[in-house]
């Protein structure tokens, strides 16, 4: 059964989930992408002329997602637009009997997240969220070490990334803007999030400093993987501005603790001049983990006390002999189910990742497995974002029980206000 799939965003992650879209086509026949939306119509044309270029067949173009949803009787909703759209865009396509992926973040806000759950249970949808970082199969592959005591029992983790100084974060104006869930913590963080609760299991409390260090910040090009997804983008609120300024905090420093008593050390700041910083590690009772960089290929490393030389590929997947790609992701990998590394450009992996949450979506749809990623996943990922920014404003420790609920949102409060939440 193939089904009706339409796009809303047409922008730079627009443009990568067209490829994503093209990807999946190759190996499942699970959606054709009958309509791109995006209020700027050479955006979506754009992304049309690329999908038509490779498949044959153009989707039709629309500037108002209303009489999208009206009008080309869809059976799902990519959602790839700015954060603040999401609930609004996911809610009507809801109401329509359409079902929905979005884009992470999930939502602007918790309360936002909380909306789109209460929808997609109302009118009986599926809402799935596009995290691909967990989907990466060395990340699949530091999860079953994990959980197979390659390491022993996680004791505590250190998930560190500074960088960025005085540049604007992909280049992107609203990414800067506290009521459109911008900044590094929000963008950035959610993956991190995700990957850490997925690593290590769900964090009862968490506490935070945070700070704004470049307020000011220019536009200096993109990541040379990204920026060729962003060349047809328009985007014309911030068009002739070479600086921009930023209105909410672009650096946090939390402590964490999980609830299986592990403890984490999280950093993340796009404000660090001159010298960037990345560690990752996991360190357990009998040896620590450096999970793989998503999205490159590289195997993850296990070293064990007293070992001279970490675990080579071989050993690690002697470990977890049970452990495989499942039917999803496999095909996209040439079919082979275990790997320790594999050798990608970048723009292919990408690609791949979001062809296997299409993929997984109409699994989904048409009674298969429920998403991976689903509502309560998908907040918890911006819980903890929003746990270091609730933390970081009262300078004191939070329960993520109290987040999730949104019984604590005061750092949220303005960002409720200014997207009618």
């Amino acid at each position: 059964m193939t089904l009706k799939l339409g796009m809303v965003g047409a922008g730079g992650m627009g443009m990568r989930h067209a490829h994503g879209y093209i990807e999946l086509c190759k190996q499942f026949d699970s959606f054709r992408l009958v309509a791109v939306c995006d209020r700027h119509a050479p955006a979506a044309e754009s992304v049309a002329s690329v999908v038509e270029k490779a498949t044959g067949d153009r989707p039709g173009v629309f500037t108002d997602l209303h009489r999208m949803l009206d009008e080309a009787n869809l059976d799902a909703l990519d959602i790839v637009t700015d954060t603040r759209m999401h609930h609004r865009f996911a809610v009507a396509a809801f109401e329509h009997g359409v079902h929905v992926m979005t884009e992470k973040p999930m939502g602007v806000t918790i309360r936002a997240c909380h909306a789109m759950r209460q929808a997609a249970q109302t009118h009986k949808r599926v809402l799935s969220i596009a995290e691909n970082y967990r989907r990466d199969p060395m990340n699949r592959l530091a999860k079953a070490l994990l959980d197979a005591g390659a390491i022993g029992r996680p004791n505590f983790m250190v998930r560190m990334g500074l960088g960025g100084g005085s540049a604007l974060m992909h280049n992107t104006g609203w990414r800067a803007l506290k009521s459109r869930a911008g900044s590094m913590i929000i963008e950035q963080g959610v993956h991190d999030a995700d990957l850490m609760i997925y690593f290590m299991g769900d964090i009862q409390t968490v506490y935070a400093e945070t700070g704004l260090f470049a307020r000011i910040r220019r536009r200096s090009g993109m990541n040379a993987n990204l920026a060729r997804f962003y060349e047809h983008r328009v985007e014309e609120e911030f068009a002739g501005q070479d600086t921009i300024e930023l209105d909410q905090e672009d650096s946090a420093f939390a402590v964490m603790r999980f609830a299986s008593g592990a403890v984490g050390h999280y950093a993340i700041s796009n404000a660090s001049h001159g010298h960037a910083v990345g560690v990752d590690t996991i360190h357990g009772a009998a040896g620590t983990m450096i999970p793989p960089r998503s999205r490159t290929g590289q195997s993850p490393a296990v070293k064990l006390e007293g070992a001279v030389q970490p675990l080579t590929g071989e050993e690690m997947l002697s470990l977890v002999p049970d452990w495989e790609l499942n039917d999803i992701t496999a095909p996209f990998w040439g079919g082979v189910r275990r790997m320790a590394s594999y050798d990608m450009p970048f723009d292919e992996i990408d690609r791949k990742l979001i062809a296997i949450e299409y993929a997984e979506l109409a699994r989904a749809i048409t009674g298969g497995a429920p998403v991976e990623v689903g509502p309560e996943t998908g907040i918890k990922a911006l819980g903890l974002a929003y746990a270091t920014l609730e933390s970081g404003m009262t300078r004191q420790p939070v329960r993520m029980a109290d987040i999730l609920e949104g019984s604590v949102e005061g750092y949220q409060a303005e960002v409720n206000a200014a997207n009618g939440l």
